[in-house]
């Protein structure tokens, strides 16, 4: 059977029961820092811009976008969800799928689940089969698919959503496979719009490609089955990291790649994490004059140089990719967790300014792309530290990282409802959820 047959009889066949804990954990925890995420979101212009396009294209109200509260197409309510979902750069990230999975994933799920009058537990259970579908998309492509320049977040997303929409839409196993089959030729992103509105626009776009692609299967529109793996399909003119393809597949239903998804704790690309993670220990242990410091050097693997090494950001919205500039808000105490930090005033402090020229980045193939090596020159002093985002979190610390985070975004109270929700979610509907995030 073809990889996109299986992936297609995956989708259609998988059930709630078929997930273990730790799948639900990990599910349940990425859609709760989603919905912080986008919360904080709504007021972003690319929330407000792509929500008034869907509104005046808007011919039927069948979901709703949360930085409006507009009642438009799901379609469309996925496209600016998706965007808003994305826009702060805070969201999840697993390097194995190489981006974003929940933020093209879960609007899908929160537009359907609002049109069709779904449950929670619905929600999750399409919710899960997606973003494993996309992980394992995602982990074939590789880097030589993200370092050739495409987004991953909205080329192995879109058939993540396509999973979460032919689920939702009830669709039957031959037209999940030819949905499948269809989104192969929608789904695109480039790494060229790192830094602009493009970027969170692409997690818009694989919402908005994965509910197209399942409504136009489900109308009996017909593509080819075999859309990923054929002769120029999908995986052959994307490239993959000299993995065979059908490794995609492999224990799919009883291994699970997603459960290795990570969270953001610095509101950033994810790239700068593990290197700011090194700095935070090592400004716990040592007293850091900023004046004082003669040269920062910071070791990370050469695939980060092209996404987050922006060396004079001019907007706030550039500084989030920049190793530079952010080590140097770092040294003067500026909170990298603080939506609030990142904005264009902080590109042109002459002292942040002064510490970011001191600042060297330094391509090391030997680190992996979760580890950074940092050391620090100040007077006689040559500190180094080494941090590795892999290393595994215990899971009641990491929630009550994830809860923290959530609270300090939407309030305590509406984290603590939607944390009800995910909890029991046979007892809850999408709307509810949404209702939350728009109000």
């Amino acid at each position: 059977m073809s990889i996109t047959k299986l992936f297609g009889s995956y989708g259609f066949n998988t059930k709630l029961d078929s997930f273990n804990d730790e799948m639900k954990f990990f599910a349940k925890m990425s859609i709760l820092d989603w919905c912080g995420v986008a919360y904080a979101a709504k007021q972003e212009p690319v929330s407000k811009i792509v929500s008034e396009m869907v509104k005046e294209e808007n011919g039927v109200n069948q979901a709703r976008v949360i930085s409006t509260g507009y009642n438009v197409s799901s379609r469309g309510a996925a496209l600016a969800n998706g965007a808003t979902g994305h826009a702060l750069d805070y969201d999840d990230t697993h390097f194995l799928f190489v981006g974003h999975p929940t933020s093209s994933a879960l609007p899908t799920a929160l537009a359907l689940g609002e049109e069709l009058e779904l449950s929670m537990e619905d929600l999750l259970l399409a919710y899960m089969a997606g973003v494993e579908v996309s992980t394992r998309i995602g982990h074939i492509l590789g880097y030589s698919h993200y370092n050739a320049g495409f987004h991953q977040t909205a080329t192995s997303g879109s058939f993540g959503a396509t999973i979460v929409a032919s689920k939702l839409l009830n669709l039957s196993e031959d037209q999940t496979i030819n949905a499948l089959g269809l989104v192969s030729t929608r789904a695109s992103g480039i790494k060229s719009q790192f830094g602009t509105m493009g970027k969170p626009y692409h997690a818009g776009m694989a919402a908005s490609n994965g509910i197209e692609a399942a409504k136009l299967s489900k109308l009996g529109f017909v593509s080819r089955e075999d859309g990923i793996e054929c002769d120029q399909g999908f995986f052959q003119t994307h490239g993959w990291d000299n993995k065979t393809p059908t490794r995609a597949v492999e224990n799919l239903g009883t291994d699970f790649l997603f459960p290795e998804i990570k969270y953001k704790f610095h509101a950033c690309c994810h790239g700068l994490h593990s290197f700011l993670e090194a700095l935070e220990e090592l400004k716990q242990e040592n007293n850091f004059n900023p004046e004082s410091i003669e040269e920062i050097a910071i070791e990370t693997n050469p695939s980060w140089l092209k996404v987050c090494n922006i060396q004079e950001p001019k907007t706030g919205l550039e500084s989030k990719f920049s190793y530079k500039l952010t080590a140097a808000m770092s040294i003067y105490g500026k909170d990298t967790a603080d939506l609030g930090t990142y904005n264009d005033d902080i590109c042109f402090d002459e002292k942040i300014n002064n510490v970011r020229d001191k600042v060297t980045v330094i391509p090391n193939d030997k680190l992996t792309n979760t580890q950074s090596l940092i050391s620090i020159k100040d007077g006689t002093r040559d500190i180094k530290n080494k941090h590795d985002l892999s290393d595994k979190i215990d899971q009641n610390i990491l929630e009550n990282k994830i809860v923290n985070k959530s609270a300090s975004l939407l309030s305590k109270n509406k984290s603590h409802e939607i944390s009800k929700m995910l909890n029991a979610p046979s007892e809850s509907k999408v709307a509810s959820l949404v209702d939350c995030l728009v109000s």
